[in-house]
């Protein structure tokens, strides 16, 4: 069931994973690039959205949702996060939850704001 509705709308993107790393007494990060997923990209509705602060402090609007198959690759937290490109904007994940419904089983559903 989640393939059909993927299919009747779905996007190619391909997610950089930002993986915090110790040095030199500090961290940095690395970056690195991972397959292409397809995807169902939506918008929230602007009566939907919700605001969302990051870990540098920085206030933002959960304005885009992932939809996609139980398989896919995300990870959202302090030591890593993963961002990606649609509609030539970038946009970081900031959520990600298995929503589980009768109809569609155990799909994996994210929140995505404008970077």
């Amino acid at each position: 069931m989640i393939t059909s509705i993927i299919n009747a709308d779905p996007s190619s993107i391909v997610v950089t994973r930002h993986t915090k790393v110790p040095h030199a007494g500090g961290f940095s990060w690395t970056l690195t690039t991972l397959a292409a997923q397809t995807v169902r990209l939506y918008w929230y509705s602007t009566r939907n959205m919700r605001e969302i602060t990051l870990p540098e402090g920085e206030v933002k609007m959960i304005v885009l949702g992932i939809l996609a198959q139980p398989t896919a690759d995300f990870v959202v937290g302090h030591l890593s996060y993963d961002t990606f490109t649609f509609d030539g904007r970038e946009y970081r994940v900031v959520g990600r939850r298995v929503y589980d419904d009768s109809n569609v089983a155990n799909c994996i559903e994210c929140d995505c704001v404008a970077v």
